[in-house]
């Protein structure tokens, strides 16, 4: 990358897992690139300072931007952000100051997959049963993802071809559940939570909640041996627990992909999230889809919705990028 410093901005995507930064740039025809991208352990460092210390000590002092927007697994409110599932705190304006930055952006993780939606090719998006993904988004565009958390926006699309972004916090509403052995599930979790939300189910660690419930509910108590290890032994069929846990964690991700949707009025839904990429055989079903759509009086108008699966790897810094750098000229996103 060449472009001159006010040219360029750094991105990054702060999760309770991983912290992503990359250094962004738009083209003359409007196309956002992402370059020197690099993935760094959020447990290896003690704060973001030092964590985004650690990536820029690895640039060219040329390539050393002067703005940049982050994107944050967390509620932002004010200057103060605190994690929600990362022991990492830090002021907007102290970060920007300690880094000389001109400017930094910090909103919700989620806000920066909603900036990403317009931005995404038709190659960014693999559509799951049910009516196609549309060439072009209009309306109301419902994101949900599972990864350390469960995160949950929205991309609203004005008729005058402007966008707004909603951030929430509606991973952490209550779980309901469905059928009988979801009952019994959460009887399970209640046992160890005074309270079950989407978020404890439908997570990493989540995941691993529900394995152990599951084992509990047909009488076998199994210690979970973690989220990667689950949907290993799912994909490969080896471990017919972990193969119901996945097969469970998207039905119910299904049911809560229907109440997004009427809550916020949606006219599609994106998933997104860390955990969603490496489920898709088990997401790609009819059972989801019927659980999506089965809500009663308002089936005939989920049964409209399409829903999709974001295939690009780094959605968020592709937000993040979206916004710190205002498009000026009509182009689809580069890689």
């Amino acid at each position: 990358m060449t472009m001159a410093q006010d040219q360029i901005g750094l991105v990054a995507d702060i999760g309770g897992t991983n912290a992503r930064f990359a250094l962004a740039r738009r083209d003359q025809a409007g196309a956002l690139h992402l370059g020197h991208s690099k993935a760094l352990a959020a447990a290896d460092h003690a704060s973001l300072a030092l964590c985004l210390t650690t990536y820029l000590e690895g640039l060219a002092p040329g390539l050393r931007p002067h703005q940049a927007a982050f994107g944050v697994a967390s509620s932002v409110t004010g200057d103060q952000i605190q994690l929600t599932n990362r022991d990492w705190s830090f002021s907007i304006e102290g970060l920007k100051n300690a880094f000389q930055l001109n400017r930094l952006e910090v909103i919700n993780d989620f806000s920066a997959i909603g900036h990403a939606v317009g931005a995404l090719r038709d190659q960014d998006w693999e559509s799951l049963p049910g009516p196609d993904w549309p060439d072009q988004l209009s309306g109301v565009v419902s994101i949900i993802g599972p990864g350390t958390g469960l995160g949950v926006g929205a991309r609203i699309l004005n008729t005058d071809g402007g966008e707004v972004i909603i951030a929430s916090e509606g991973g952490h509403a209550s779980f309901a559940p469905i059928d009988g052995i979801e009952i019994e599930i959460l009887k399970v979790m209640l046992g160890k939570f005074p309270r079950v939300s989407n978020e404890r189910i439908l997570s990493g660690p989540g995941l691993g909640h529900l394995y152990e419930a599951l084992s509990q509910v047909r009488g076998r108590a199994v210690i979970s041996p973690g989220a990667p290890a689950i949907l290993e032994a799912a994909i490969k069929g080896s471990d017919t627990l972990a193969v119901e846990a996945v097969e469970r964690f998207c039905l119910i991700l299904g049911s809560v992909m229907g109440d997004v949707a009427l809550i916020q009025g949606a006219s599609a839904v994106a998933i997104a999230g860390g955990m969603a990429p490496r489920m898709t055989q088990f997401l790609n079903t009819a059972a989801v889809r019927l659980r999506f759509e089965a809500k009663g009086r308002s089936r005939p108008l989920l049964g409209t919705l399409p829903i999709a699966l974001i295939r690009h790897a780094q959605p968020g810094l592709i937000g993040a990028a979206n916004l710190l750098l205002p498009k000026t000229s009509g182009s689809e996103t580069a890689p």
